[in-house]
């Protein structure tokens, strides 16, 4: 071997990620009845933290391509702006945030990056739609507050929760000492 490594993703990792992206998926659709109501940033998070970079990337562009095909709003402009949006999650919490297990640590910047997933749409609303970006933001903050509250609330909610269940079914990444350190409601 030359040194470098490889990632081989094995028959279970496959399962996982369609499960995961599934579970995304559904859920993201089934709470569209509420305007920016949604468990994404909290699962990307979790995802982060428990599967990885690598197999929550892959979430997140199974995850875009379901929804824009399902949207209806597959294009050259949107598509790039959604996967560079949820892609900042992965790539905050795996290395700014990767030694942090601290939930409202987590909650802080899920809410942040809530934000920073709306802004990855300014361009191309102004390039596309020729909307001023300071219009666009101002009409956009009260969505963007409830997209970061959302977040905020469930990671808060049910980080500590899923994250044992996670470790309890050996899904992901699994300290040694770990399994007998599950914390039921904080840590």
């Amino acid at each position: 071997m030359d040194g470098h490594r490889r990632l081989a993703l094995t028959v279970k990792d496959m399962a996982l990620i369609a499960m995961f992206a599934s579970i995304l998926f559904i859920q993201e659709e089934a709470l569209t009845f509420i305007p920016n109501v949604q468990l994404t940033v909290f699962l990307l998070v979790l995802y982060s933290k428990r599967l990885g970079f690598v197999r929550t990337v892959i979430i997140i562009i199974i995850h875009v391509i379901l929804d824009n095909l399902v949207m209806g709003s597959f294009s050259v402009i949107w598509t790039p702006a959604m996967l560079i949006g949820w892609l900042l999650i992965p790539i905050v919490i795996c290395t700014i945030f990767r030694k942090t297990e601290n939930f409202i640590i987590l909650a802080i910047a899920g809410a942040i990056l809530s934000f920073t997933y709306c802004w990855c749409f300014v361009l191309p609303n102004y390039l596309v739609m020729h909307i001023d970006p300071l219009k666009y933001l101002a009409s956009d903050i009260v969505f963007e507050c409830i997209l970061a509250a959302s977040s905020f609330i469930s990671i808060l909610c049910l980080y500590i929760p899923v994250k044992n269940i996670f470790i309890k079914f050996r899904i992901g990444k699994i300290d040694i000492d770990e399994e007998d350190k599950i914390d039921y409601f904080i840590e």
